[in-house]
């Protein structure tokens, strides 16, 4: 795996940090974390030694909104964050969470790509607001439902062929979309390096079951945060 699990006295974690220029944190909390809420997770980064004074957060559903701190919370699936211990953060439980830093680490994104923001290229209108007048560094593509796991009617493929031009594979049975992969795609096309774009190898739904997994569990399932700060 591309992090190692790490544990604090709020539960596991991984940490997705040294992928990162320096003066940036990142981090994924697992399926055993106490608190996701943005007080818990302020706990979480002061018992790291960490500066904090806020975690941001929007209100999740699934589109192709991203906004600055400024903005939060509001309806989004986004959010950019350009100043010193003002952390950003998005949920998860299947879907996939992306995490972005320009080069010089003085900006950076925490976005949720479910399958309707996959579609709607949520990604892209992060990247493009993280990349204005800034080089692209680093993406972090944390775990999320992989193709094994991630079986579709054929015709959400359909909407994907029609919205992604030669870049869905021939038909599968049953039918599967690669979220991951797209995501990834997108991320080159906005200019991160192949070197640039990390990607956590963990399937929430099947993995090693450190997950949270809607697929798996249902309205049983927990979410996770992914997180990611200027620390300098």
């Amino acid at each position: 795996m591309l992090s190692e699990i790490r544990t604090s006295p709020m539960g596991p974690y991984l940490d997705a940090s040294p992928l990162f220029p320096p003066g940036v944190g990142a981090f994924v909390t697992l399926r055993e974390f106490e608190d996701v809420s943005p007080a818990g997770l302020a706990r979480f980064l002061g018992l790291a030694g960490l500066p904090c004074r806020r975690v941001h957060r929007v209100n999740q559903v699934h589109s192709a909104r991203a906004v600055g701190i400024e903005g939060a919370p509001c309806d989004a699936d986004a959010l950019i964050s350009t100043q010193t211990g003002e952390w950003v953060r998005v949920v998860t439980a299947d879907c996939v969470p992306i995490l972005m830093a320009s080069e010089d680490g003085r900006a950076v994104a925490a976005v949720h790509a479910g399958w309707k923001g996959t579609l709607a290229r949520i990604v892209e209108a992060a990247g493009r607001r993280l990349l204005e007048g800034r080089k692209p560094g680093t993406a972090y593509v944390g775990p999320a439902v992989h193709p094994c796991c991630y079986g579709v009617p054929e015709e959400r493929v359909e909407r994907f062929r029609r919205a992604f031009s030669g870049w869905i594979s021939e038909p599968s049975d049953p039918p599967r979309l690669d979220l991951v992969g797209l995501n990834v795609r997108m991320l080159g096309g906005l200019g991160f390096s192949d070197a640039g774009i990390r990607v956590e190898n963990r399937c929430t739904a099947c993995g090693d079951g450190v997950c949270c997994s809607y697929r798996r569990d249902g309205e049983r399932a927990g979410r996770m945060a992914a997180l990611i700060g200027r620390t300098a």
